[in-house]
């Protein structure tokens, strides 16, 4: 008789990073379906407000064991989940096995197998085919970015320091500025501005990006300097006319409604306002700044399109220059082959607006 659902994965890693590893990656990935992990001795999973797994055994690099409560309509009914993690000569196995499940279900056949094709093998083939993978990977690196790789990518993302660098001298920032960044990734861009601006705000969608631009700029949050929250481009938690300057790096592309995003910059700057937003156009289509599966997923827009975008959100005057970035590649310090990526300016698009 059928009792269990099991899953395994191997990966080369010690059981001790496994667990850790998986940890993480559970706690980000059920935070998403507006689940809440606790990952302790004590912890529990909650499904809203609702306790659906308690934590019986916490032994990291070795096995996590919960008691599951599936059926919070029907008291008592209780599967358990255990999670292990065992090492072998390459690495470490991580076993994922649902106990009694089939009673649970109540069946053993077909019921079972319904459950088990529409809920556990058609997500991980539809997850594991082109537009989801392609998907999956655009969110985890650049649109939304997660993860311990994104984490140690974006804490000093060497490639944008050209552009970071670009921006800072077309802004021309001083201690009168209060400076917004819409998509500020892991905070290197702030980190760097607060050396000129006395006060910044910034929003970013991905909760992993927000904790850790926090962490790099935990000085600057601790003496009222800085915030960082949690929030859309097209729906930014700020008052009007707050903000003297504005910019965004590497987010344009991904906007659903640039539009609307600009028309929200826009609202929250004050008069005489700058905006500076850095894009890349069709040009870097297929190369590192803009490789697949990201370029399928970017919007790539012509200099009169940003141009049109920011006026029609208001701003009255508007370029878009077309910057060499080889100069401030050397300034950031990059060094052969990473400098030649930046030779030329083909691609290169700074949009500079401001409002009247």
């Amino acid at each position: 008789m059928a009792n269990s659902l099991r899953t395994s994965v191997d990966v080369s890693l010690t059981p001790r990073q496994a667990f850790d590893t998986l940890v993480d990656e559970l706690t980000l990935a059920l935070n998403d379906r507006r689940m809440k992990f606790t990952p302790s001795s004590a912890g529990k999973m909650l499904e809203g407000d609702v306790e659906v797994g308690t934590i019986q055994e916490w032994i990291p690099g070795d096995r996590i064991s919960i008691l599951w409560h599936p059926k919070t309509w029907q008291a008592g009914t209780t599967s358990r989940l255990l999670i292990k993690f065992k090492a072998h000569n390459e690495g470490t196995s991580v076993v994922v096995e649902h106990e009694g499940w089939d009673r649970v279900l109540g069946d053993t056949g077909q019921e079972l197998l319904g459950w088990f094709a529409g809920e556990v093998v058609t997500p991980m083939i539809a997850s594991s085919a082109p537009a989801r993978l392609g998907d999956w990977i655009t969110d985890r690196r650049a649109r939304r970015p997660s993860g311990a790789m994104s984490r140690d990518v974006y804490k000093n993302p060497t490639h944008h320091w050209p552009n970071f660098l670009a921006i800072l001298d077309v802004l021309a920032l001083s201690p009168r500025d209060y400076l917004l960044e819409v998509g500020c990734g892991g905070g290197a861009f702030l980190h760097e501005a607060l050396k000129s601006v006395s006060r910044a705000s910034a929003i970013d969608h991905s909760p992993d990006m927000v904790k850790l631009a926090t962490e790099q700029n935990h000085e600057s949050i601790r003496n009222g300097r800085l915030k960082i929250s949690i929030a859309e481009a097209d729906s930014l938690p700020f008052p009007d006319g707050t903000f003297t300057c504005a910019v965004m790096t590497g987010v344009l592309g991904f906007l659903p409604d640039a539009l609307l995003a600009f028309k929200e910059i826009f609202r929250v700057l004050a008069s005489c306002g700058r905006f500076v937003a850095f894009a890349g156009s069709k040009l870097l289509r297929g190369t590192p700044a803009a490789p697949e599966p990201m370029a399928s997923r970017l919007h790539f827009y012509e200099e009169y399109e940003l141009e049109d975008l920011a006026r029609r959100a208001g701003f009255t005057v508007v370029r878009v220059d077309n910057p060499s970035l080889y100069e401030y590649a050397r300034k950031a310090g990059l060094r052969q082959p990473d400098l030649d990526m930046f030779k030329g300016s083909a691609g290169v698009q700074l949009l500079i607006a401001q409002k009247a």
